[in-house]
């Protein structure tokens, strides 16, 4: 029978997809035929260095030098502890957060589940597939910390689906920039993915909104960009449409898969640092090798 812990975990967990989880009853797992559609729904390129990729209606990408996501050992020792942390544990070197973000305490998986409209992340959208085998893996995130509001309204929509608002639990939500680091055990993300199924399926929890993929066979990573888009809802208490910017990274170290999100929500009123310190997350992004 199920602990007082386990049945409040799993009735969060349910609650939460139910607040995203409209695109759980169109998305399937990635199947054969899922694989061979997604040829038509994403623009795959070559690339051998820096990648600059754009979101519509925003002309200042955000990059990524694919030769500079691995490190050796012998140069972390080397880094400046004043500008970034080393987790040796999980693999990875990230940027100390930047005026106005907080890193938050150590997490896991599960504990993504436990931030009621404070993290719509679509990180934990991969339950469908995987229930709880990631539910003790590790990540990190750091969050500007001035979210943006978000009301849905009568006629809302989430990437031109319709939002009841009197099935939500709650009247507002958070969005908030942020940078998510999740650091998969290989044996655990292979149990039901490779890196490339990752990305494929992180893609197609966006129910089409997927801009551009990118993959470099000699290279294991992918890098990808997608849009959310939120027609007739209230903004920080204006009426407006909102588009979700998000970037993905899907790398690989010896023993560890890792998925890589950056979320941009560009609000009225907010200050055009918070975009370059996203660049500036994803440029110290290092994986140790």
């Amino acid at each position: 029978m199920e602990d007082k812990e386990s049945k409040q975990k799993n009735t969060t967990r349910v609650a939460i997809i139910g607040l995203i989880g409209t695109i759980l009853t169109v998305c399937g797992g990635l199947t054969g035929a899922l694989i061979s559609g997604a040829t038509t729904i994403y623009k795959v390129q070559q690339e051998t260095q820096r990648l600059a990729i754009a979101a519509p209606l925003n002309d200042q990408p955000l990059q990524v030098n694919t030769r500079q996501i691995a490190i050796s050992s012998s140069k972390v020792s080397k880094l400046d502890p004043n500008k970034v942390s080393v987790y040796q544990d999980m693999g990875f070197v990230i940027a100390l957060p930047l005026s106005g973000w907080e890193e938050t305490n150590k997490k896991t998986y599960a504990d993504l589940f436990l931030e009621q409209a404070t993290n719509l992340s679509p990180l934990i959208l991969f339950t469908k597939w995987i229930e709880v085998d990631w539910d003790d893996q590790p990540l990190r995130e750091i969050r500007y910390m001035e979210p943006v509001q978000i009301e849905f309204l009568e006629g809302s929509t989430e990437n031109g689906v319709a939002v009841d608002p009197a099935q939500l639990d709650f009247d507002t939500y958070k969005f908030f920039n942020q940078f998510i680091i999740l650091a998969l055990d290989k044996a655990v993300a292979e149990e039901n993915f490779t890196l490339y199924e990752l990305a494929l399926d992180w893609g197609t929890l966006h129910q089409g909104g997927v801009n551009t993929l990118v993959a470099n066979p000699d290279s294991q990573y992918v890098f990808e960009q997608v849009s959310w888009e939120l027609k007739g809802v209230r903004v920080n208490d204006r009426l407006a449409d909102l588009t979700l910017q998000r970037w993905a990274l899907f790398a690989q170290a010896p023993d560890r898969d890792y998925i890589i999100e950056l979320q941009y929500v560009p609000a009225a009123g907010q200050s055009i640092q918070v975009w370059d310190d996203l660049q500036a997350y994803l440029d110290a992004f290092r994986v140790i090798h």
